[in-house]
């Protein structure tokens, strides 16, 4: 039943052409971005993540309201229960960023874009934390579609101003004051990840595992809280909204 669903709204999601500009962006940012070489290998990383974090977003955004949420009470009876539906949904739009994250890491290895041969260590960690990026910008996403904010001008807008205050987390803690180094980590710690890959070789494993254990579980977190509220939300009510 899960599987069938999620192949019925990727197909449905490729036929409303409305992914082009989200997966474009993330494409052509990582190809520019490896345009000139050498390229230190983490701190490169460290930006294609940016990068993938904010047009995974933009894609969940984007997917969530593809159809404005016309289907959404025929699906949510042919899956059997609303929390199937919401969780397909959620699915089916990570992996194609898991799919994007797997591009990001690849592409400057096969070209050889790096000042230095990666270590699969250094592999690992870059993709790891390139999902781990991807699936916070879904799980964000998720709570500025059309089901749950009607004017998606201003939905736009605000989701921009949380992408733009979560990668610019951690020059919070540059001020001094002594409460402030946690505000990186209750925004989505996008910028803890980004602090995480530029100092890599300064971080002990323990470190760089708790960070990208945090990373998933904030976004996990999120994830619970969408499917809690999406799940109960009344479907008949959204099909109304539009009419």
């Amino acid at each position: 039943m899960m599987g069938s669903l999620i192949r019925y709204l990727l197909a449905s999601y490729t036929r409303s052409y409305r992914y082009f500009a989200p997966i474009a962006f993330m494409l052509i940012s990582v190809v520019f971005l490896y345009s000139y070489r050498p390229n230190p290998i983490m701190d490169s990383y460290a930006v294609t993540a940016a990068f993938l974090f904010v047009g995974s977003a933009w894609l969940g955004l984007n997917f969530h309201n593809h159809d404005q949420g016309r289907q959404t009470m025929l699906l949510i009876v042919h899956s059997g229960k609303a929390l199937r539906f919401y969780a397909a949904q959620y699915i089916t739009v990570s992996l194609l960023s898991i799919l994007f994250s797997a591009f990001a890491v690849l592409y400057p290895v096969m070209f050889g874009m790096f000042d230095k041969p990666i270590t699969f260590y250094e592999f690992a960690l870059g993709y790891v934390g390139h999902v781990a990026m991807s699936l916070l910008g879904i799980s964000l996403s998720v709570f500025f579609q059309f089901g749950f904010m009607e004017n998606q001008g201003r939905a736009a807008g605000l989701l921009f101003i949380v992408i733009i205050v979560s990668l610019a987390g951690q020059s919070i803690v540059q001020f001094d004051h002594a409460y402030w180094g946690i505000i990186p980590y209750l925004l989505p710690p996008v910028s803890v990840m980004m602090d995480l890959f530029m100092h890599a070789d300064e971080r002990s494993p323990a470190v760089k595992l708790l960070t990208i254990a945090y990373s998933f579980i904030y976004g996990f977190i999120l994830l619970a809280v969408y499917l809690w509220t999406a799940s109960r939300k009344d479907a008949a009510s959204m099909i109304r909204k539009v009419g």
